[in-house]
């Protein structure tokens, strides 16, 4: 049976002060739930002043937990930043063991030792740590990157990581930022269907006056279950939508949107749906939208996304929010060409062809 909890303004409370006692998880939660906001519009707390010096209150803010005893705001607060770090470390361990073994398969030889460097780094780094090369944002830690191990969500602190990366590599691609979309069905004839945010339409409709600008990048949202994106081509004049589960409900919802944006200013673009690749689990959403991302930004880039292909896919993903280095690009380089000074061999001839070698250039009689 679950403890009953209670909160309480105490003057001299008797608190539990052991060292070593920590709440169990639901019954932290029951803890947070009763507790009431602190910082709220009435008592903001303000950093530019000296508040912190102030004198403390006469009364306590305490829950008290029937058959347990009594604790602390402090205390309950300091409990749960001990158990979101416990559950950070624990994405983290499976980060790392996802790394060592089906993300370092999945790679070419030539960068395994990378990929057991990049394990050694999330196995020994704090799960806090800052990424670098990105604006300084609360959720911008190695604590977003573990969210790419299957089968975690990924949030959209990743997808907006991805497209500020994108954007600052290529100088042509904008984050117009993310849409908040609902299912729909073609029956649906409600005004109230489609609801775009006035400041995130501006600033689509200022970035597509940008001369420079080739692509803007919004990411839809639907009920944090589900992630499709819109894809706006300033030059070429269209609006794609793109769906993963290419299901109609979404799939309405995202042409509701588009089409609400072409009438709202873009009029001479046209509204076009993308419907591959077609995400074939539950969870992997947020990889094949910055995927999609990634495709629109880096002109001729062709990837496979197929089942056998996506832990690849995922560790690029990883290793280009992490470092700024997209391997899918360098790995066709690599390919595309020889290097410097060297000359193309031809394969050796096999047993068929001894009997008769004809040169590349002639035709056979």
């Amino acid at each position: 049976m679950p403890k009953k909890t209670k909160f309480k303004r105490m003057k001299n409370p008797v608190l539990i002060q052991d060292a070593f006692y920590m709440l169990p998880a639901k019954l932290l939660d029951a803890c947070m739930a009763v507790l009431p906001v602190a910082n709220t519009e009435a008592s903001a707390i303000s950093v530019d002043e000296a508040s912190q010096d102030a004198a403390p209150t006469a009364m306590v803010e305490t829950v008290h937990i029937k058959d347990v005893g009594v604790f602390s705001r402090t205390q309950i607060e300091t409990f749960k930043r001990c158990q979101n770090l416990k559950t950070a470390v624990q994405l983290g361990i499976d980060m790392h063991k996802w790394l060592s073994e089906e993300g370092l398969l999945s790679l070419p030889a030539q960068y395994h030792d990378l990929a057991r460097e990049v394990a050694r780094d999330v196995l020994e780094s704090y799960p806090y740590k800052e990424m670098k090369g990105l604006s300084r944002m609360p959720d911008y830690k190695y604590t977003m990157l573990y969210r790419l191990t299957p089968p975690t969500w990924m949030t959209d602190a990743a997808i907006r990581a991805c497209c500020e990366r994108l954007v600052a590599s290529t100088g042509t691609c904008r984050f117009a930022g993310e849409l908040t979309g609902r299912t729909m069905t073609k029956k649906t004839r409600s005004k109230d269907a489609v609801q775009v945010d006035v400041a995130l339409r501006n600033r689509i409709m200022g970035y597509a006056k940008e001369a420079a600008v080739e692509s803007i990048f919004v990411p839809v949202n639907f009920m944090n279950a589900h992630w499709c994106c819109l894809v706006i081509k300033v030059q070429a004049k269209r609006i794609y939508f793109y769906d993963p589960l290419n299901q109609a409900p979404y799939k309405n919802a995202c042409t509701a949107l588009a089409t609400h944006l072409k009438v709202s200013g873009l009029q001479e673009y046209d509204v076009v749906g993308q419907n591959n690749p077609i995400q074939f689990d539950a969870y992997s959403c947020g990889v094949y939208v910055c995927w999609m991302f990634i495709r629109h930004a880096i002109q001729g880039l062709r990837v496979d996304m197929t089942a056998a292909s996506l832990p690849r896919r995922r560790f690029e993903l990883f290793f280009y929010l992490m470092n700024n280095r997209l391997l899918t690009v360098e790995t066709a380089t690599a390919t595309a060409s020889p290097a410097a000074g060297e000359e193309l061999k031809h394969p050796p001839p096999s047993e068929d062809q001894e009997d008769e070698q004809v040169p590349v250039t002639q035709v056979a009689q």
